[in-house]
């Protein structure tokens, strides 16, 4: 598969992008490439592209959110963020661009995309993901609690809220909603209860992942005890990387509800075969995510928000459904399907 396709699917499968629709674009040196490229095809089918590097724009993390971007975002039908994740970057740019396009349009999310993500997660059918994530939403909403174990020490129990919706993610953005991570595949929710320990060895999402790899993950683990008191929350961080583990505890701490549990997810790209190191990507690997921070009460339908949002990847799960495992060692049991 090709750059070339995988754009072509962004743009015109899973955003379905219009002719006359504007779109405005988001993008800096390491993704310019990729942000050019959706230009191109996007030009194809409206005249009406803003395309912005954001480099040129001040020294990175920006502190602020220049106005001819925000005016852009504000008019658009159609929004892409393919730039890089800094510290800092999602309250004072990434979250207002998001919030602006969605104010009249819908947006498809590539933060820290790479050539190689677009080409192995992107450059697939999407139709055939969305069958699997719908078969795997239809379980979820009739589940009481879902078990996750794994090898490395895993060990929790989840429980969930009526009024907290189950969200089929599947990448077919102008009919599924206004907002999808691009690559998609993913089903999540907020969970009312979680109790137990996780083990990540995975990957970490924010800027942590420009840090610390998937190796650096398996060599050193962050294990997170978990406890509901009122809200499903971390209570202890532990890793043998005492780096590591203060910058994760400091980032799950910058609010009071930055160590609440904010999603629980299991991807679905059925296509995907190994983590690559990239959260936009493997959060969508068939396994398990769970993440810290900020809900997205606007499809979760949770009641609460928080500034951080960070995601950390479990490997070789086991999952139970009730009583059902629908999960071995991070293989999905297809024939329970």
């Amino acid at each position: 598969m090709s750059l070339e396709e995988g754009v072509r699917t962004a743009v015109i499968t899973c955003m379905g992008l219009k002719q006359n629709e504007s779109v405005v674009i988001a993008s800096d040196g390491p993704t310019m490439n990729i942000g050019k490229k959706i230009r191109e095809v996007a030009l194809e089918i409206t005249p009406h592209v803003r395309f912005f590097n954001l480099d040129i724009y001040g020294k990175r993390p920006l502190e602020h959110f220049p106005d001819a971007i925000r005016e852009s975002a504000e008019e658009a039908d159609v929004g892409f963020w393919t730039a890089n994740s800094f510290e800092g970057e999602l309250e004072s740019i990434r979250g207002p661009f998001i919030k602006e396009v969605l104010n009249g349009g819908r947006h498809g999310h590539m933060v820290n995309i790479n050539e190689d993500v677009i080409e192995s997660a992107l450059a697939v059918d999407y139709e055939e993901i969305k069958d699997f994530t719908d078969k795997l939403y239809d379980k979820l909403i009739k589940t009481d609690t879902v078990r996750i174990t794994n090898d490395q020490g895993t060990d929790i129990t989840a429980s969930f809220n009526d009024r907290w919706k189950w969200v089929p993610s599947a990448g077919i953005c102008h009919e599924q909603g206004h907002w999808n991570n691009l690559p998609d595949g993913e089903v999540f929710t907020a969970p009312k209860e979680m109790d137990g320990k996780m083990v990540v060895d995975g990957v970490i999402g924010e800027y942590f992942g420009n840090n610390y790899s998937h190796e650096d993950l398996k060599e050193t683990p962050i294990t997170i005890k978990i406890k509901t008191n009122g809200r499903a929350k971390a209570i202890d961080v532990s890793c043998e990387n005492s780096e590591l583990e203060k910058e994760v505890h400091d980032y799950i701490h910058l609010h009071d509800c930055s160590p609440s549990i904010g999603e629980l997810g299991f991807g679905t790209n059925i296509f995907l075969k190994e983590l690559s190191g990239n959260m936009l990507q493997d959060e969508k690997f068939p396994g398990v995510h769970i993440a810290f921070g900020d809900p997205i009460a606007d499809e979760t339908y949770a009641d609460w928000t928080c500034p951080e949002h960070l995601d950390m990847i479990l490997t070789r799960c086991n999952v139970w459904l009730d009583d059902e495992k629908i999960m071995e060692n991070g293989e999905y049991l297809m024939e329970k399907f």
